[in-house]
């Protein structure tokens, strides 16, 4: 097959698709290239959301124990240490965000590290080595307060692939994605359906925009070391997987 024809018909394949469906179908988070080594990814805020990276303060930015690093030409996210704080990209004010259209969340993760003996369904270990949620709407009030409906993805120190557990009345849902230290130091992939996983998890339909997503790796509850890194984040449609 020769060259104009391979792409004529790559063309054709294209424009089979409405247009407001092609220009979505992927939706890039973060894959840490543009940030500086050393330091935390811009667009980045606090887990309120009212203070960005860039404003954080001498004092501040240590405590966060992430920083961006590099490998063979690719930036990732690290967090090494024991105390750990989330940190959120928000999505409410992105334009082109629309979970139906782009419903499919993948990442990479590569734990060293995990917390040892911690168990998100103890109150008194629950650490993780690596974590990314999904923030949606406003859900029940919990501690006198609302707090957000999330999607809690883990990477679980003991509690094995395939878990599920409702915490915070019932405003958040964990689902383990793997178990235990990755001793080869190997990245990994994980994608999913998070229209689907929130139709199932909270027996409704998102709103087509969540609030934001956001990562947390902690340790302090255990008193233990993680060590874990972070690295391609994106919305897509399942034609782009």
């Amino acid at each position: 097959m020769n060259i104009a024809l391979i792409l004529y018909l790559s063309l054709i394949q294209l424009l089979a698709f409405p247009v407001s469906e092609r220009l979505h179908e992927v939706y890039a988070i973060e894959d840490f290239e543009s940030g500086e080594i050393g330091g935390l990814p811009v667009g980045w805020f606090n887990q309120k959301g009212n203070l960005a990276t860039k404003d954080f303060s001498e004092e501040l930015r240590p405590t966060y124990n992430y920083q961006i690093l590099e490998e063979q030409n690719n930036k990732f996210l690290r967090f090494e240490g024991t105390y750990g704080k989330h940190m959120s990209y928000p999505l409410i004010n992105k334009d082109g965000v629309d979970i139906f259209e782009t419903p499919m969340l993948s990442w990479k993760w590569r734990v060293h590290q995990a917390p040892k003996n911690a168990n998100e369904d103890d109150d008194d270990r629950n650490d993780v080595a690596a974590s990314i949620y999904v923030a949606f709407d406003m859900g029940r009030v919990a501690l006198f307060k609302k707090v957000p409906k999330t999607i809690r993805y883990t990477w679980s120190s003991t509690l094995p692939e395939g878990t599920e557990l409702s915490k915070f009345y019932g405003n958040q849902k964990i689902v383990v994605m793997g178990q235990g230290d990755n001793t080869n130091g190997d990245w990994q992939s994980f994608s999913r359906n998070i229209v689907e996983d929130y139709k199932r998890l909270f027996g409704d339909n998102p709103p087509a925009k969540p609030i934001a997503i956001l990562i947390l790796s902690d340790a302090n509850n255990t008193n233990s070391p993680a060590k874990a890194d972070y690295d391609d984040i994106m919305l897509h449609s399942d034609r782009s997987n």
